[in-house]
């Protein structure tokens, strides 16, 4: 029998990119919507059609061509029994898009029923026997809206997602929920809401030179995150973060930083990729036509929200490009949430389990798991109960959450994942100091870092990925905000400073940052700075010194047909006493050929470098660099090594 997708509502914006979206809200040509309402309406296979979407050239020309289109008020919350709570009406603000039809829902069970049908039985047969016993139900809620329903798939907390045949008004989805509500082996229902990035995103200017100096985001004192000199802690080197949003491109100055993601977008429509649920978190672009994505009426072009948040974390430092990532040496986890038309809350849910480490039915489980998590999406609703399980599942492993605000100028408390219990919620502040005009407020923000004029990671194509038009931009949003804490964070966890994720989350809660024109209501504790935070977590001393040891590095080091004596082959002229690094250096002088030689070093600033021959391959012993594939072995070409950024 099958299973409705609808459950108990709280109606709730879809979450969407922590970007204001000014930028984004180019209306593009009416024949767009015909073109996608001609391959509904005749059977035509629409991704098939889209992916013949017009030029940049056409859309941009043709940008006024249809209406713009204000967002209905946010939808109303209501509990399990179906008693409505209002919430206060508001216009859509930016970084938002209110979800005003439905035809999809999680249904949570009960424990009871849980472990009645585990006993009965067993575990893999619970779920499912407990689906049919609440069928009944749904048959008949559905016939009386004159609707089939379907059953998706389960979470990865054994909750099912149910799809109707058509999309509910709030009224029909309200007396959904609520009949369906009413089978006592159900504890909740809720919509399986969509959910957008939280960015702002007005373009500046593009360019492809070094721009370190204008990164007053990393460097500046007071208004910025003062992440310079020992705050630096190694750069996070190799700690993984977890970027939960649109996926990414392999933009040159981040790729080399990433780490194995998954692809969670589990609607063909929105992934555009053809194949739902894969291994390959690549960005397929977000571009939509006019009146696609049903609430999101608006045509948008492609934001590359997820590769503009992953370059503040971790864009790569001193490789002669373009800018520097928060903590340039973390290894940047990308998982696709997001999609042309959102993002599902049920995928999101299970994503954020998987990156912290959780098993998630159908997906190969995450070899490396993520210590942060970052959320820069939002939407206006309270916290779906399917986000907190996950969100407390991900705690128990050990990841911290960190989420935008949003960007509705209100209280933060009206935006899920940002009201969710257990996450450290961002606010965004300007370069002078003060709350960014769109930024969300309130006592569920947590700490705020600068998000208004961010110079990042982009790339310069209005619908599909084009490996040709990587780019800078800057971006606003409290979706720029939230990743310099999560880089911050994770330059504590970095190896040498036997620092514990709850240790790192305890220290942030005690690390004041800069209030400047700031009040506590409006930015909570100020902007964050990193010194403050590497202070309290004990990993710079009150002078600002280095307290933890730096660990020394293992390699091996296989030559490849070098002759004797060649000038290059000079591993180390460290110190007397390091016979291993001699004995490296004299045996590949001597020309050991193909030989695997294992040497030490440390990488403490201003130590004689280590010269490794140009046809060598350098191998990372002891994890502290893992390999981008599992089951390859980390190649290191010298001459592409990070340096130390200058910071005078």
């Amino acid at each position: 029998m099958r299973l409705p997708y609808f459950g108990a509502q709280r109606t709730e914006t879809p979450p969407r990119p922590c970007t204001d979206n000014r930028r984004r809200k180019r209306p593009a040509h009416a024949a767009m919507s015909l073109l996608a309402a001609g391959a509904l309406l005749f059977g035509g296979d629409l991704p098939a059609v889209l992916a013949q979407a017009p030029s940049d050239e056409a859309i941009l020309a043709a940008a006024q061509a249809a209406p713009q289109i204000e967002g209905p008020v946010s939808p109303l919350t209501l509990t399990r029994n179906g008693v409505a709570r209002p919430t206060t009406p508001t216009a859509a603000a930016p970084g938002t898009l209110p979800q005003q039809n439905f035809d999809r829902f999680i249904v949570t069970y009960t424990n009871e029923a849980k472990q009645r049908k585990m006993l009965r039985d067993g575990e893999w047969d619970a779920v499912r026997g407990i689906v049919d016993d609440i069928m009944d139900t749904v048959d008949v809620v559905s016939e009386a809206l004159n609707v089939d329903t379907k059953f998706l798939h389960n979470t990865s907390t054994d909750d099912a997602v149910i799809q109707t045949s058509k999309t509910l008004n709030k009224n029909e989805a309200k007396e959904f929920m609520a009949k369906v509500a009413s089978d006592p082996d159900v504890a909740s229902v809720e919509p399986d809401y969509i959910n957008y990035p939280a960015a702002e995103g007005d373009i500046t200017f593009q360019f492809n030179d070094p721009q370190y100096s204008k990164q007053w985001n990393l460097t500046n004192p007071t208004t910025g995150v003062q992440n310079t000199g020992n705050a630096r802690l190694r750069r996070g080197a190799n700690v993984k973060v977890a970027v939960l949003d649109t996926g990414y491109v392999p933009h040159p100055d981040l790729v080399t930083g990433m780490a194995n993601g998954y692809d969670f977008v589990s609607d063909p429509l929105s992934a555009r990729d053809g194949d739902g649920r894969d291994p390959n978190p690549r960005d397929e672009g977000d571009y939509a036509p006019y009146n696609l994505c049903k609430d999101q009426a608006n045509a948008h072009t492609s934001t590359w929200h997820g590769t503009s948040v992953a370059g503040i974390i971790g864009a790569r430092g001193n490789n002669r490009m373009g800018i520097v990532g928060v903590a340039d040496l973390a290894r940047v986890q990308p998982v696709r949430v997001l999609g042309r038309c959102g993002g599902r809350t049920s995928d999101i849910a299970d994503a954020i389990i998987w990156a912290a480490g959780g098993h998630v039915d159908g997906v190969p489980d995450n070899a490396s798991p993520a210590k942060i998590i970052n959320m820069s999406i939002g939407t206006v609703t309270t916290c779906p109960a399917a986000y907190q399980r996950a969100i407390n599942i991900a705690r128990s492993k050990g990841a911290i959450v960190v989420a935008a605000a949003g960007n509705g100028n209100t209280e933060a408390s009206k935006y899920a994942p940002a009201n969710c219990m257990g996450v450290i919620t961002v606010g965004a502040t300007t370069k002078a100091g003060t709350r960014a005009s769109f930024s969300n407020y309130g006592t569920r923000v947590n700490i705020s870092a600068p998000g208004e004029n961010i110079l990042t990671l982009s790339m310069n194509s209005l619908d599909r990925p084009d490996n040709t038009k990587f780019s800078y931009d800057y971006e606003s949003g409290t979706s720029m905000s939230a990743p310099h804490v999560s880089a911050l964070l994770a330059q504590q966890l970095v190896n040498g400073t036997s620092m514990t994720t709850k240790q790192v989350e305890e220290a942030f809660t005690l690390a004041g940052g800069n209030r400047i024109k700031c009040d506590k209501y409006f930015c909570s504790r100020g902007i964050i700075n990193s010194f403050n935070l590497a202070k309290k977590a004990g990993n710079l001393d009150a002078n600002g010194r280095v307290t933890y040891l730096r660990p020394r590095k293992t390699i091996k080091v296989i030559s490849k047909g070098l002759s004797a004596g060649a000038s290059n082959t000079k591993i180390a002229d460290r110190a007397a006493t390091d016979e291993a690094a001699e004995a490296t250096a004299e045996a590949l002088t001597a020309g050991a050929n193909g030989e695997s030689l294992t040497g030490d070093y440390d990488r403490i600033p201003g130590a004689p470098a280590m010269e490794i021959p140009e046809d060598a391959q350098v191998y990372d012993l002891n994890g502290d660099a893992e390999p981008i594939a599992q089951d390859e072995p980390l190649v290191t070409n010298p001459a592409q090594k990070p340096r130390e950024v200058n910071e005078q």
